[in-house]
Parts: structure tokens; sequence; C-alpha cells
């Protein structure tokens, strides 16, 4: 259990940097050449883990690979949160989106209780409607850039409004794309984790997808026109390099970090703990950014507390 939680606070605060530094990497981009850079980036770094792995201990890598099928359920998964998160953001308003990401974490918990990985409880249910009250409060709707935040609109809360919001739908498909690609983590870990997957081995194939369909958009907006496209992965790298590196080694590592914690803790606890890393990324928000961090400390104290509820 120790060596769990171990994993877990990485993860934390792998995830708690990710998503300042992609904002940082990521502006004045292509958002797909984006998502490409950061996921190749962390596929070499796998490749690079991988080869260590095989020169200290070839033994692991001995077994039956027959897994890598099953794994293309995962990997589409995790492709289609992705590319739909993408699309999301770029037709809809990020503070009417995001709460929505919050149906994850249900989707997450209603998985694990039919495979028999949680058991229906007060206490985890009591986590979870914590845990996305506090994402839903920590996202009110903004005024414009540089103005004081909009008063809430409550109409915000009514689903029958918000899923006709533009983007909407694409962002339902995130979060079950997210649920899905870490229940499917979780019966691969349990079956083949021990004997024939390891993880770095896994993260690199289930990752892998995600690469290969950015490549095949880019390459087809590169044939389209003359700028863009391929040439734009080059421009993020040589423009922001540091970023890039720092990003890969905290994201891809809580990825990692995230395989490894779901050999002690079910989905339903890997992803709301995970919220734990909003307090860095609202700290470097101010930081970097300037955003208006003043009234998000209470809503993240909420996404703690559901997740300490789920770690019990």
């Amino acid at each position: 259990m120790h060596l769990g939680l171990l994993f877990l606070g990485l993860r934390v605060i792998g995830m708690g940097l990710e998503r300042p530094l992609v904002k940082r990497l990521g502006q004045g981009f292509n958002p797909i050449a984006v998502v490409t850079v950061y996921v190749g980036l962390g596929e070499l770094l796998f490749l690079l883990l991988i080869g260590g792995q095989v020169l200290s201990r070839p033994e692991q890598f001995g077994g039956d690979y027959h897994w890598l099928g099953l794994a293309l359920v995962p990997a589409l998964c995790n492709a289609l949160s992705f590319f739909t998160f993408i699309r999301a953001m770029q037709v809809g308003e990020v503070s009417l989106l995001t709460p929505l990401f919050a149906t994850a974490f249900v989707l997450m918990y209603v998985f694990d209780t039919l495979a028999g990985y949680a058991r229906l409880g007060p206490l985890p249910v009591l986590g979870i409607l914590l845990v996305s009250l506090g994402v839903i409060f920590l996202n009110p709707g903004q005024g414009a850039a540089g103005q004081a935040p909009a008063r809430w609109n409550w109409r915000k809360l009514n689903p029958v409004w918000l899923f006709k919001q533009p983007g909407a739908g694409l962002m339902l498909l995130n979060a079950l794309g997210v649920a899905g690609a870490r229940f499917f983590d979780k019966t691969l870990v349990d079956a083949h984790l021990g004997s024939a997957a390891p993880p770095v081995l896994y993260a690199l194939v289930v990752n892998a997808p995600t690469v290969l369909i950015g490549l095949a958009i880019l390459g087809v907006l590169s044939a389209r026109q003359n700028s863009g496209g391929l040439a734009e992965l080059t421009r993020i790298i040589r423009r922001r390099p540091a970023t890039a590196l720092v990003l890969t080694l905290a994201g891809q590592g809580a990825f990692i970090m995230g395989l490894y914690s779901l050999s002690w803790f079910p989905p339903s606890v890997v992803e709301p703990v995970t919220q734990l890393g909003v307090f860095i990324a609202i700290a470097l928000g101010g930081l970097w950014f300037n955003e208006p961090v003043r009234a998000r400390w209470l809503p993240a104290a909420m996404v703690v507390g559901g997740a300490a509820l789920l770690l019990i």
C-alpha cells in the first residue's frame, strides 16, 4: 500500500505540472501539433526506458504478447479523449465545458462497481459528488480578459441547457474516452502486468495511436497547404524545447505512475485523487498567466476532500 501511495503521489505532482506546461507549450500553435509533439516525445522517453530495462532485466520482456490486441481498446479510448478534448476547446468555452469532465468520475465509479472493483457505498458516492461539485465551482464563467469574473450563471447547472452548448457533446465523449481507457487499463494490468505487460511497454502501445492519428492529420494539412501541418512540429520543438522536455518528463511520467497506481487502487480512486494536482495547477496559473486564483482555493479543497473520501 505504501508503494502504491508513492506512485499515486508522483502522479499527482506530474499531473499538476502538466496542465500549466501544456498551456505554455501550446500558445500560438496548432493544438493537433502540440498533442502530437507532447505524446510523441513521451513515446521516445518510453523507448529509452524500455531499452534500459531490456539491458538490465531482459527476462521481463520474454512473456506472451497476446495482450497487444486487447491494448488496442484503451489505446483508441485514449486517442478519443485527446482529440475530442482538443476540438471541444476549439468550438466551445473552456469555463463551460470543463465541468462536464466531472462525468468521467461518475462513469469510472459505475464501471468499477459493475466490474466488481468497487462497492456501492455512501462514502464513495459522497466523494464522487464532492469532487464533481469542486470541479464545477473551480471553473465558473469568466469575464473578458482583464475584467473581473462574471457573475455565476446558475443556468449552467441545467443539463438540458448545458448539453446544447457548442462542444458539449465532444466533451462528453472526452469523459467517456478517459473513463473507458482507465477501466481497460485496470483490467489489462490485473491480467497481464505481472507476467506479460511491462508498464512502460504498455504505455508505449496505448499512446501510439494518438501520435499516428496526429501525424496523419498533420500530413493531410501539409498536403493541402504550403505552411503548417507537419512543419508545425519542428517549430514547436525549436521555439520551446525546455518546456517540451519538462512537460514530457512530468506528464508522461505521471502516465506511468498512473499505471503502477492501478495495481493498488481502482480507476475511480486514481483519477479523482489525481485532482490533488489542482493545487499545483492553480498556483502556477496565477504565477505564469495572472489567472484569478483567489476564488479557486476553496473549490480545490472540495476536490481534495472528495478524493480523500474515495481513498478511505
